[in-house]
């Protein structure tokens, strides 16, 4: 996966507004919206705005990856806290002139949603055992569930009788060998590279 630049993008594409060019094509404009968006500029959130501009302070310690999650051939545009995705995660989808939230979570610090290589997005939980929920996005932000994993290695507490370790594949229980094979073919062996992701500069003057 190539890393995909957007600081020269919305100079461009305003200059090119202004000399009577051509209009932009949907996937350059989708990445000035994400460019001026990462640059401080929340407006084409609407009314969204005030849930995601919180987690969007110049002291936020930000990444964030362009990749086409729904399969209409526009890049989605992901953020992070880096190193720490728990912290903050958050997906946005350009159509029409305006941004959407499909994902914005700041909150639940040991559950974060991140991509894998081919699109398949994990929601990863890690209470009372760890579960990783496979799901695609659809057009319009819709999802489908594709897999369900989950482990179980201790007891939460001492009253707790359920028995571990514990590990299921899809509802189904199974032996920790079949879960880690799972687990390696559907998630760990997709991660995007570290490399791929961008850190976000601070907005200017914050």
């Amino acid at each position: 996966m190539n890393r995909k630049p957007l600081a020269p993008v919305l100079a461009l594409l305003l200059l090119l507004s202004g000399c009577g060019g051509p209009p932009p094509a949907p996937e350059a404009e989708a990445r000035a919206a994400y460019e001026a968006f990462l640059a401080g500029d929340a407006a084409l959130l609407g009314d969204q705005a005030r849930f995601v501009e919180p987690y969007f302070s110049a002291s936020a310690e930000l990444e964030y990856l362009l990749m086409d999650l729904d399969g209409d051939g526009i890049d989605e545009l992901l953020v992070q806290w880096a190193e720490f995705p728990g912290a903050y995660n958050g997906v946005f989808h350009y159509e029409d002139g305006a941004l959407s939230v499909w994902q914005n979570d700041g909150v639940e610090m040991s559950c974060w949603d991140y991509p894998l290589r081919d699109g398949t997005m994990v929601r990863q939980y890690d209470h009372g055992g760890s579960s990783f929920r496979l799901f695609r996005y659809f057009p319009g932000g819709e999802t489908e569930d594709t897999a369900l994993l989950y482990a179980r290695a201790a007891p939460d507490n001492d009253g707790d009788l359920r028995p571990c370790p514990y590990y299921e594949v899809d509802g189904g229980e199974v032996e920790e060998a079949a879960f880690q094979a799972a687990l390696e073919e559907l998630v760990t062996g997709w991660l995007v590279p570290r490399e791929d992701w961008t850190p976000r500069r601070a907005p200017e003057g914050e």
